[in-house]
């Protein structure tokens, strides 16, 4: 049996968000990132969408390791659900992503013991006949890597996500000289990051920024409220020394941006002054213009704590006429709304907001620096990944523009299967990889039935129809409940009607299993002649027969 490599993402294609790529050799499967992506408006109850685990629970004996490029959550979300079922799994992150996992993990059951550190970028792993290393990338967090997994047949590189910034803020530049290496000793396939393929030139340096947002915080007036992610950790240092710069003490408020700050101290990823962070409690005994607020909730997220301090819900302090929020950050898409009416609720406070371009930048490299690394590392053939469909067919079209043969890039889905042999490669049967929510429970999946039906309650409402049905003396007695209809209607007219429903469905179907689905048609067509809309009907039925 010829050796074979097999590369399938169950995640992060056709999407920004739950990145999970599966790569094996003969019988070894190693993992790169468990991530997770947040659900659209109209999924209720949801908490997180996870990677779809089936082919990994098919396959459990083969898994090696998974390993973890960077600490954002659509990378590491959904650990702590794939350490509850495949506890026994060794996962490898650097410092500052295994910190970051071992405090999403607070709440989990799970055993924190697999989590192993890799200690440098220089770190191999060795396994039967497959080498595992590392390289270290530029993001908007520190402690990125990518991933080299090298096989007899060739080498799989993984970026991770990543940009090429000559200007860091914590003057740690991209291993230009690793990647040449890698590049000469020869890729097989490469795995690269497609989320800013279609913006032209090159992203804007995180060092620019950091100048940028210098000059509106000296600009400001009272306090300063700077809203930007809590993982953004380059910024955050950058935040964090303009205030000591301009004499400014530093109020953090959001729990997980102090979890960030207090780990990235620890790892010594930002430096404080001992002084310069004070406790929210203690922000009242500060000039107003002494104060600069770091807060999470930049896109608008209601509990987070900008949108607390718009509608004064925090209990330290509040916001004032002529305070100022600065927003270093972009706007999600579809978080357009949400933005939208915060930024509605602080200026009816008399608050001035900022927001501009040149005060935040992406994490993701543009299209020269994508042009770039394709050219460093040079693969026999390469599958983009990372980013939304239009995403990857664009990266694609980059990656032709530097030398790598069109018929050699494969634009897959979720699920695909990318086989690798000493012939040569070719698509393989797709395996199991859709989206699983997750409900806010905690409890379980939410399958996509129950997904519907929530849709439908909370657009069309919910019937509820009890009906009694005497076999004897063949008489329907029937009830119903409204909720979330506010439609008039003529309720006796309308029970008139469900109740000769059954009575006409008691005449052509006898079997009770085929009645109540029959029925649930039946409630629905007579409903929605009164309210002009098709809830949700919950019909109980019973069947009295002395």
């Amino acid at each position: 049996m010829k050796n074979k490599i097999r590369i399938i993402p169950l995640g992060g294609l056709g999407e920004v968000g739950k990145n999970m790529t599966v790569v094996e050799y003969n019988d070894q499967m190693f993992i790169i990132d468990a991530g997770i992506i947040f659900p659209d408006e109209d999924m209720y109850g949801v908490d997180v969408i996870t990677p779809d685990f089936e082919y990994v629970r098919q396959n459990k004996h083969k898994i090696k390791a998974l390993f973890v490029t960077h600490g954002h959550e659509d990378h590491i979300g959904a650990l702590p659900y794939f350490m509850k079922e495949f506890p026994k799994v060794p996962i490898y992150a650097t410092k500052l992503t295994a910190g970051m996992i071992t405090n999403k993990l607070k709440y989990h059951k799970v055993d924190r013991s697999v989590i192993r550190i890799i200690k440098s970028v220089n770190e191999v792993f060795t396994y039967n006949k497959v080498k595992v290393s590392f390289f270290g990338t530029i993001h908007s967090i520190p402690d990125s890597v990518g991933i080299v997994i090298e096989t007899p047949i060739g080498n799989i590189v993984h970026t991770g996500d990543f940009k090429i910034d000559y200007h860091p803020v914590d003057k740690k530049f991209i291993d230009f000289q690793r990647l040449g290496e890698i590049g000469k000793q020869g890729v097989k396939v490469l795995l690269s990051d497609s989320t800013n393929a279609e913006k032209e030139g090159v992203s804007v340096p995180e060092s620019i920024v950091a100048a940028n947002l210098e000059k509106e915080v000296f600009q400001a007036t009272g306090r300063t409220v700077v809203a930007t992610f809590a993982s953004s950790l380059h910024r955050v240092r950058s935040i964090i020394e303009i205030s000591e710069k301009l004499g400014k003490k530093v109020v953090v408020v959001g729990k997980s941006m102090e979890k960030n700050i207090k780990l990235a101290i620890q790892l010594g990823h930002i430096v404080a002054k001992e002084e310069t962070i004070i406790a929210q409690k203690e922000a009242n005994d500060y000039p107003r213009e002494q104060l600069l607020i770091l807060a999470t909730g930049a896109q608008g997220e209601v509990m987070a704590a900008v949108s607390r301090l718009s509608q004064d819900e925090n209990k330290f302090f509040k916001l004032e006429k002529d305070d100022t929020v600065i927003f270093s950050s972009g706007v999600i898409p579809g978080n357009e709304k949400s933005v939208g009416s915060l930024i509605n609720n602080l200026l009816k406070k008399q608050v001035k907001v900022v927001q501009k371009k040149e005060i935040h930048t992406s994490g993701h490299g543009y299209q020269e620096e994508q042009k770039l690394l394709l050219s460093i590392l040079r693969p026999e053939y390469f599958i983009p990944c990372h980013g939304e469909y239009r995403m990857l067919v664009k990266h694609k079209e980059l990656a032709t523009q530097v030398g790598i043969k069109e018929e050699n890039i494969f634009v897959f889905e979720n699920g695909d299967v990318l086989e690798i042999t000493s012939d040569g490669a070719a698509v393989g049967e797709s395996v199991q990889a859709g989206p699983v929510l997750v409900d806010n429970s905690g409890l379980g999946d939410v399958n996509i039935n129950i997904m519907r039906d929530r849709r439908r309650m909370a657009e069309q409402g919910l019937v509820v129809v009890f009906a009694k049905v005497y076999t004897k003396e063949k008489t329907v007695s029937v009830r119903f409940e409204l909720k979330g209809i506010a439609a008039r209607l003529d309720k006796p007219q309308l029970n008139k009607e469900l109740a000769e429903a059954v009575e006409s469905r008691l005449s052509s179907e006898k079997k009770e299993g085929t009645l109540r689905r029959a029925l649930i048609d039946d409630f629905v067509d007579v409903v929605y002649k009164h309210i002009k809309r098709r809830p949700l009907i919950v019909p109980y039925i019973e069947f009295i027969r002395d």
